[in-house]
């Protein structure tokens, strides 16, 4: 069974990595690269495979013993794609001098796995006392998978008539990924959504890292990652099973590629497609990637709109061939399963309006917000930590990064804004369950807020924090300066 399961996972890596490739994205052997390219593989791997597997049960009508061959397949396309794709490269120039080049202190380093090690021995044993995950697990994420699996044929009328509580219009990305686990298996077992929720937590933790280590530096890098690893709320929430912790993954997916886009201007186009298909994919994980894809497009449009229209239309024409497909997907499902949901039921213009005005609900909202907050920053403590080294450190040098910060935080700012809407416009029984979860609405944005906060604060090196050999580090390139693929043919 384990062999099945580590088969089922290195599918789908390999999918994702395949994707990518087939982009002729090239990085130019950049430090941190390589673990960049292995998480998001992680990540869009699990995700696009999900699209595959709903495809196939789509069409072919039930999950069944052939998925796994026809997958193969698929993969064989892939490979030869990218095959031919790499046989038009010239050679790779060398590695460009960036922050990234300096090695973090060892001690450092040193902190940085011993947390990792901590927080996977935290995850497998909280996972192995709570196999089943949490409530939501089993009400509603691994009941829509086990609907899918059991329903055979008629997995749709299966789906559709669950109970209300179970939210059957809720996107199916975690389902399917279950599913499609349990169908190279053969059989239900608990290992299936423990290895999905363990995959997009350790998977975002790498992605977090290796983005600011290629951006900024590495030590920039090992500062995020281990407060990541010290948020005792992501780790243990990841164990849960819910659908929080992959939606993380892809904002900060789409938030990185973004600000990736704006470092390397040979790479924009790759960079906005990729970015554009983990934004649909967050819509394919809950129905906040809703909330998510317009504030995205918003923050990106205001940060950059000073290039002119020409760039913004270029821009978003790379977005949308990456988003489109899988929205269109997302839009087939709701109509394949019709489902009222629950927050959009009484929301006519009047009742909207009479919630808006009701003062208590924003006490209880702003409440529900600090409560999340302390939960999330570990009673305060990480944000305390967090700015006292703003202080010390002080705001990051000119530089396309700094753009970066300001589009994330403000992509995050709307998107947390939208949240508050709903909250406040909720229909009343539903008021105090929804305050109750904006700790798990909090944990959503806390990888790419400290993606975005990092980003905007001086590296060790550049403040001289600690008296930490620079090593020969320079500054990252930037949009303005040669691109670290200039050099390639296009």
């Amino acid at each position: 069974m384990m062999a099945r399961l580590a088969l089922s996972l290195l599918a789908a890596a390999l999918m994702g990595l395949l994707a990518i490739g087939c982009l002729r994205w090239r990085h130019a052997g950049v430090p941190g690269t390589r673990l960049w390219l292995g998480s998001l593989a992680a990540g869009m791997g699990l995700g696009l495979s999900s699209v595959a597997f709903f495809l196939w049960i789509a069409v072919a009508g039930a999950p069944s013993a052939a998925f796994p061959v026809a997958e193969l397949a698929v993969l064989l396309l892939l490979a030869g794609l990218a095959a031919h794709v790499r046989r038009g490269r010239v050679a790779t120039p060398p590695t460009p001098d960036g922050d990234g080049s300096a090695p973090p202190h060892p001690l450092l380093l040193i902190a940085v796995w011993l947390s990792l090690g901590c927080a996977m021995v935290a995850f497998i044993a909280h996972a192995a006392s709570n196999p089943q995950g949490g409530w939501d697990a089993w009400m509603t994420w691994n009941m829509h998978a086990r609907a899918i699996v059991r329903g055979g044929a008629h997995w749709r009328e299966v789906l559709a008539g669950l109970p209300t509580w179970s939210h059957p219009d809720y996107p199916l990305l975690v389902p399917t990924s279950v599913a499609r686990i349990w169908t190279y298996l053969g059989r239900e077992t608990p290992f299936g959504p423990a290895s999905v929720a363990m995959a997009f937590t350790f998977a975002t933790v790498g992605l977090l890292y290796a983005s600011l280590s290629i951006v900024r530096s590495s030590t920039q890098g090992c500062l995020a990652a281990l407060v990541l690893l010290s948020t005792k709320f992501f780790i243990l929430h990841g164990t849960s099973q819910y659908a929080d912790v992959p939606f993380a993954f892809f904002m900060l997916a789409t938030v990185a590629l973004l600000v990736l886009a704006q470092v390397w201007s040979d790479e924009r186009p790759r960079f906005l497609l990729l970015a554009g298909a983990a934004a649909g994919l967050a819509a394919w994980t809950k129905n906040e990637g809703l909330l998510l894809l317009p504030a995205v497009l918003l923050a990106y449009g205001w940060t950059i709109a000073a290039n002119g229209r020409a760039v913004l239309l270029r821009d978003a024409r790379a977005f949308a061939i990456g988003l489109v497909p899988v929205l269109v997907m997302v839009a087939w499902f709701k109509l394949l399963v019709t489902s009222s949901n629950d927050l959009m039921a009484d929301q006519g213009l009047r009742q909207t309006a009479a919630r808006l005005l009701e003062g208590g609900r924003y006490v209880q909202v702003l409440a529900g917000l600090a409560r999340g907050a302390l939960d999330v920053s570990g009673q305060g403590l990480l944000a305390l930590l967090l700015l006292v080294y703003w202080f010390c450190a002080g705001p990051a040098p000119a530089g396309p990064w700094r753009v970066g910060a300001r589009m994330a935080a403000r992509a995050l700012a709307l998107v947390l804004l939208g949240y508050v809407l709903v909250l406040l416009t909720a229909p009343g029984p539903l008021l105090a369950t929804n305050i109750r979860s904006i700790n798990r609405l909090l944990l959503q944005l806390w990888p790419s807020a400290l993606f975005a906060y990092f980003l905007r604060l001086r590296t060790a090196e550049e403040a001289a924090l600690s008296g930490w050999p620079s090593r020969g580090a320079h500054p990252a390139p930037t949009a303005a300066s040669p691109s670290p693929t200039s050099s390639e043919a296009s």
